[in-house]
Formats: structure tokens, sequence, C-alpha cells
């Protein structure tokens, strides 16, 4: 059982001595949560179903005490009672093949920590931005930003020989890893399982659904020329025949899990965590 509390936000126009505070949940029982608050002078009345309210003065008190601090994301994920039950409702543990289509999917992956997850696509389909926006606490492993860190003279094979190098050593402290990369050729998708295998972690995939059309689209959006044009489309090609595939797939390997997204239900996407 742990006692969870979370950022300190401001609420604007709330008619209480104060305006800036953060919930205190547990993922055990509520009567050791309400113990941890009388602790903290807390009346059993302020209970709001299933947190406290704690200004910023409360809140280190209760850190103090010993209660974890965690993102308002992890929190509503953990916590007891409805509002954890409703979170965990729309979070998923994605397993096998998955399609997710259209804006009724889930607004949370979740994934075991520690594990691989590697975000695919051709290029264009946004997966830098979609990593960006969601990824929750991991740091993201991008071959761009790699080779940008390395210097306007660093070639690609120095920067993938780098990304790949940190990779590994993330895998093997067990930090868990989000790699961006196309993950269209069999070779590289067998290589990328391998490597969490290696470090004796889970390896998931999350693709991209993304037709031509919109792949050009993304591109031209980016100005991207790093990429030749026979390159580009040679990549579109690679994504119709694994789409494919996976069109006929049950079983995920080398990976323990492959879901695939289209661009509404990525766009529903809110939170990925491990």
């Amino acid at each position: 059982m742990a006692i969870l509390v979370d950022e300190l936000r401001e609420y604007r126009d709330i008619r209480l001595p104060f305006s800036r505070w953060c919930h205190m949940a547990t993922d055990g029982s509520f009567e050791e949560l309400h113990e941890f608050a009388a602790r903290l002078g807390l009346r059993r009345a302020w209970f709001q179903r299933d947190h406290y309210d704690l200004p910023a003065r409360g809140r280190a008190a209760a850190v103090a005490l010993g209660a974890e601090e965690v993102p308002t994301g992890e929190l509503l994920l953990r916590m007891a009672g409805p509002r954890g039950d409703r979170a965990r409702r729309r979070a998923r543990a994605p397993a096998g093949v998955t399609w997710l289509h259209g804006g009724g999917g889930p607004s949370a992956l979740r994934y075991p920590s520690g594990a691989l997850l590697v975000i695919g696509g051709p290029s264009g389909a946004g997966k830098s931005t979609l990593a960006a926006r969601v990824v929750d606490r991991v740091p993201v492993l991008d071959p761009d930003n790699t080779r940008a860190a390395l210097g306007p003279d660093a070639g690609w094979g120095a920067a993938l020989a780098a990304w790949h190098g940190e990779l590994r050593a993330r895998l093997a402290r067990g930090s868990g890893a989000v790699a961006v990369t196309t993950a269209l050729r069999h070779g590289h998708r067998v290589g990328l399982a391998r490597a969490a295998s290696d470090a004796g972690v889970p390896a998931h995939l999350l693709m991209l659904d993304a037709d031509a059309a919109l792949c050009r689209a993304g591109r031209a959006a980016q100005a991207d020329e790093r990429i030749p044009d026979g390159l580009f489309e040679h990549l579109i090609r690679e994504w119709s025949a694994f789409r494919r595939d996976l069109s006929e797939a049950t079983d995920p390997a080398p990976f323990d899990s492959i879901t695939i997204l289209d661009r509404p239900a990525a766009d529903r996407l809110r939170r990925i965590t491990l």
C-alpha cells in the first residue's frame, strides 16, 4: 500500500483558503488513507470520495511522512476508488496483435516497467510528433535527435550506432526505452526485439497506420529532404506489405505485442506509460 500525492496545480475562482493544491490518494485501503490523513491533521469530512486535497504545506508534510510523489496520470491509474477505476478502464495494456481505429479507442496505453517500446511507421506518419506528445516519464530515443546531438558533421552511420548503443544501455539498466524508428524491415524488427531479449525485458511494437497520401503530406509539412524520394516511396511500399501481413497475424512474435493505430486513434491517445 502506498500513499500518493501528485503535482501542485493552480485552481482559480475557487472559494477556499488556498487556490493551489494537489491530490492525496492511495493504491490500498481507504482506512489506511484516513489514518495517514489524521496524522496530517485532516478531518474525515474533507475526504472527496477517493482523495484528499492538500495545499503546498500539507503536501510537503505528507511527503515528509512517506507519501510517494507521482505525476497526476500515474496517480489516476493507481488510486483506489471510482476515479481510478475509470482511468484504468480507459487505459489499455496491449497484448497480441491489436488494431485501434477511430476516436473511441483508449486514451492511455500502459506497458511494463523496463520494457522496450518501439514506435514505428513510414516517414511522415507522425512517429516523433506522437512520441513527444504522449510518452510519459521515459526519454524518447529518436535517431534524428541523436544525429543532431553529435553535430552537423555526423553521418547517419555514426548516429545510428550511437542510437543503438544508448538503447541497449538503457535496457541493460532496467530503465526502459521508447525508440522511434521505421521498424519496417523484418531484420530491423528482429534486431530490436533481440536487444530487449538480451536485456531480459519485453519488447512491444506500436505502428502508426498511415497511407501514402498522409505520409506524403506529413513529409511536405516537415520539409523533410533527408530521405531521397526513391527511398521514401520504398518505405511506403514496405509499410503496405507489412500492413498486409499484420492484417492476417495473430502472433506478435518477435514482440510481446503489436498495436496498430490509425490517425483518429492516435489523436485520441493522451499518454503512454512504462
